[in-house]
């Protein structure tokens, strides 16, 4: 019975999640790149609107200037309704990339199997979904022989990804 409950509380987030979050359909591949930091008033209107409607009601804890490809993005970290919020978005406005700090408890089974077997537990981990190109991932980071390791998993459980 309550499987069940957190099965159709999970469905119910990632419809809402899904829905709100149209404008990441094209979104661009995503690279480690350091970039330059910026404030909003340095931005052009359409991502610096974006940028506002993304992060109303919270603090934006960095905001930097990237390329990538060729392209500028503007790489936003915030914390907006006691979730920590990711953002990457182009100078015209559109969200290229969209991630957010989300509980253990609504990750897929799938994923949630995959982090316990490859962690050995779900204590101390940290865990946020995040949509790139159309498709949900899973970001869980957590420590292993010493190291803190993060893995990207799809809603099947398969590691994508894996950052020590």
């Amino acid at each position: 019975m309550q499987y069940r409950i957190v099965q159709s509380v999970l469905v119910a987030v990632l419809i809402v999640g899904l829905l709100g979050c149209d404008a990441i359909w094209g979104r661009a591949e995503k690279k480690k790149v350091t970039g330059q930091v910026v404030s909003l008033s340095d931005l052009p209107a359409s991502a610096r609107a974006t940028i506002d409607r993304l992060t109303a009601g919270g603090e934006i804890k960095k905001l930097e200037k990237e390329k990538q490809e060729g392209i500028v993005i503007y790489d936003v970290e915030a914390k907006v309704k006691d979730k920590d919020v990711e953002y990457d978005v182009a100078s015209d406005g559109k969200v290229l990339t969209a991630e957010e700090s989300v509980s253990y408890i609504l990750l897929p089974a799938p994923v949630q199997a995959a982090a316990m077997k490859y962690f050995g537990s779900a204590e101390g981990l940290k865990t946020s979904r995040e949509i790139e190109k159309g498709k949900t991932f899973y970001e869980v980071e957590g420590k292993k022989g010493g190291s803190t390791i993060a893995l990207k998993l799809d809603e099947t459980g398969k590691i994508v990804e894996e950052e020590k």
